[in-house]
Order: structure tokens, then C-alpha cells, then sequence
């Protein structure tokens, strides 16, 4: 039986799935925010197709009704290989209806747009990015490999493809000095790119993360609570989604939001904006609760 290398990660949302760790680690891992595939086991590489349908005949299950290809940047795959991963997925779990992946800017524009449709045909349903930014600046000085124009890009991509978008944002990572900048540049961003799914999660500064240290010497400034909060509320207020999922229900999070967009926009705005204006810190996540329970 083969074991999984851990610690594994996966999306919230992809908790009830067949989880198939078709690749290890994290094929960018320079992100300066991120603590997470750091360990010496965890150096990035690629299963060989055996080892894959060997994960996917001992994990399968009829209770299943969904699928999740791991770990880190799993569309790095060479497609003939992904095609054949998905294949398998299929075939082996007559009840699973749904196969998404974790997918990184890069990796979705060196795809050409032939080998998305084909993914999209053999039944992959989403690609899940972590944005974190729309601020270059912010980005370039996170190490995330990419720009603003280039996430924007590879969001139009997938959507041509027929393959949806879910992408991450992450509050409080463009420090004090550019948190209102990096709040409106990541709303024109979505607006223009138009996801299908935003998830936003708050910076939590941890041990093993190169920004840490930053921290710790007083270069990097985390926002507090309540300028986070504005960010949020800059976020959903410039934010125009065609028709998404708007939600920042991610433990790390002060306050909790689930919205469909545009729907929910002006309702979703103005709690996050009484909030701000009356200072209601008895409707927050405590820093206990954040911080102590969620250790990922």
C-alpha cells in the first residue's frame, strides 16, 4: 500500500473527497508567505503512472462523489499523464462526478489551450489558484511567480477551456505599507478575470515561512484586525463578479462571509462596513480561535 507523504494539503471544500496525491510538494515553493511544504520529505516530484493508479484502486470508494488531485501545483503533470490520472479516477469510482486540481499561474499558461479543452473533455471541472495579490509590487515581493496581467490571463484560459476557477486572496499580505493598494489592484483583478469561486483567507505570519523572519526584524508590518477588515470590505465592495461564489469562511478569518455574486454584493457590503464603522469585535473570530485552532 502506498502512504501519502504528509503533511498533505487540500482545499476546506475538498474535505469529503478521493484524495489522489499524484505529486508531492509544491513545484514554485518560493512564496514568502507560505510554511507549508517545507519539510525534507517534501522536496517536489511527480509519481510515476503506477504509483498513481495504485493510490486511486486502493482509495476508491462508491461513497465518493467527488475528487481531488495533490499535492501543490498538480497541473505541472505533463497532460498525457493528468489525462490518463483523470481517466482512472473515473473509471474507478462510478459515483464521482466532479475532479479538481491545485494549479499555479505558470503552470496554467504553459499549457497550451488544446491540452485545457482536452482536460476540460476528459472531466476536469476546476483548477483551484492561489491569487493572494492583485498588486505587482505585493507580488513580486511575496516571490509568487507571477503578475497581475498573468493571473488574469490564465483565469480567461481555463474559462475558454470550459474549466472553472476557483482563487484564492490573502488578506494582510501586502503588510501595513500596501494594504489599501493591494485591496483595490486584487478587486480589479477579480473583476477583470471574472472567477468562478473567491476565497479569501488573513495572513497569519508562522515559523518556516521566509516572511517570518522579515517580521521578526521589523520589515514586514502586519495590518491589524480592523485594517484588515477594510481590506475585506475594499475587496467585496470594487469586486464584480459575472455570477460567483464570494466567501471568507476560511478559519483564519475575522469574520465570516458567503455571498453569491452579484446577488449578495450590496447586503454583503454593508455588514462588513457596520462592522468596521461600530468596531463590533464581539462578532469576530477570536485570535485564540484563529490562530491556536487553526494549524495547518
Amino acid at each position: 500500500m502506498i502512504k501519502f507523504e504528509q503533511p498533505m494539503f487540500r482545499p476546506p471544500s475538498e474535505a469529503n473527497s478521493l484524495l489522489v496525491q499524484a505529486t508531492i510538494g509544491c513545484s514554485h515553493n518560493s512564496c514568502t508567505y507560505c510554511a507549508m511544504y517545507r519539510e525534507s520529505n517534501q522536496k517536489f516530484r511527480i509519481r510515476t503512472e503506477k504509483e498513481i493508479f495504485q493510490i486511486i484502486n486502493e482509495n476508491s470508494s462508491p461513497t465518493y462523489k467527488k475528487a481531488f488531485i495533490a499535492d501543490g501545483n498538480a497541473l505541472y503533470m505533463p497532460t498525457k499523464l493528468l489525462l490518463k490520472t483523470i481517466g482512472k479516477i473515473y473509471k474507478s469510482n462510478s459515483n464521482i462526478s466532479k475532479v479538481s486540481i491545485y494549479g499555479n499561474v505558470g503552470d496554467i499558461l504553459r499549457k497550451k489551450p488544446e491540452e485545457l479543452k482536452e482536460l476540460a473533455l476528459s472531466g476536469l471541472n476546476m483548477v483551484y489558484i492561489g491569487f493572494e495579490s492583485g498588486d505587482d509590487i505585493t507580488l513580486k515581493r511575496i516571490k509568487k511567480g507571477a503578475n497581475k496581467e498573468k493571473t488574469i490571463d490564465a483565469m480567461r484560459k481555463l474559462k475558454d477551456a470550459g474549466i472553472k476557477v476557483s482563487g484564492m486572496v490573502l488578506l494582510g499580505v501586502g503588510g501595513k505599507e500596501r494594504s489599501f493598494v493591494h485591496a483595490y489592484e486584487t478587486a480589479d483583478m477579480l473583476s477583470q478575470g471574472d472567477p468562478d469561486y473567491v476565497g479569501l483567507l488573513s495572513l497569519q505570519v508562522r515559523p518556516g515561512a521566509p516572511i517570518y523572519k522579515s517580521w521578526e526584524r521589523g520589515d514586514f508590518e502586519l495590518p491589524d484586525k480592523f485594517q484588515i477588515l477594510k481590506e475585506l470590505e475594499i475587496i467585496a465592495e470594487n469586486t464584480n463578479l459575472t455570477n460567483g461564489h464570494f466567501f471568507s469562511n476560511h478559519i483564519s478569518n475575522y469574520l465570516p462571509i458567503k455571498a453569491i455574486y452579484p446577488r449578495d454584493k450590496d447586503v454583503t457590503v454593508k455588514k462588513i462596513k457596520d462592522i468596521i464603522s461600530k468596531k463590533s469585535e464581539h462578532k469576530l473570530r477570536s485570535e485564540y480561535y484563529r490562530d491556536v485552532i487553526n494549524q495547518y
